[in-house]
């Protein structure tokens, strides 16, 4: 009998461990607070909270896209470690854009993730694993290109976790 308890047991806890969600890298998508919203003027927009996500608004483009861009900032990526992002993403229009994941300092180089995007009233699912290269330690930064097009993008649900 105590033989079968402990067998028991030992299967438990792995199953358990497996069950148990990635840890989420990033803050609370329907934050404003979560996201650093940046733009660069002529170009114009805003950011505004939803029940799941946020909103963000261009109201003014000059042709230069990341004069319009949004960021989750400080993170700790890790050199040569795989991620996955994943987000729900809608527009009231057809829309383009793009997800791209940065260092948050000069010279403010890709590190592995670049997606060109688009979006509309149907709400897609997107999920996407890279492999971080060329990291900042804790100046990381993961987020969207939003201004080659006037109107809005909604983000829901977003997560970064490291990939299995």
């Amino acid at each position: 009998m105590r033989l079968f308890l402990l067998n028991a047991i030992s299967f438990c806890i792995p199953m358990a461990l497996l069950a148990a969600e990635p840890e989420n890298l990033l803050k609370p998508t329907n934050s404003v607070d979560s996201w650093r919203f940046e733009l660069v003027e002529p170009a114009a927009g805003d950011a505004e909270a939803t029940e799941k996500g946020v909103k963000f608004t261009v109201t003014e483009v000059d042709g230069t896209n990341w004069h319009v861009q949004t960021f989750q900032t400080d993170l700790d990526l890790k050199e040569g470690q795989s991620y996955t992002v994943k987000f729900k993403a809608m527009a009231p229009v057809y829309r383009s854009y793009q997800l791209v994941a940065g260092i948050d300092e000069d010279d403010w180089r890709e590190i592995g993730l670049h997606e060109d995007l688009t979006a509309s009233k149907t709400v897609s699912e997107e999920s996407f694993t890279f492999t971080a290269t060329g990291v900042a330690a804790n100046k990381n930064r993961i987020g969207f290109v939003l201004g080659d097009e006037k109107g809005s993008l909604v983000i829901e649900d977003m997560t970064l976790t490291v990939a299995k």
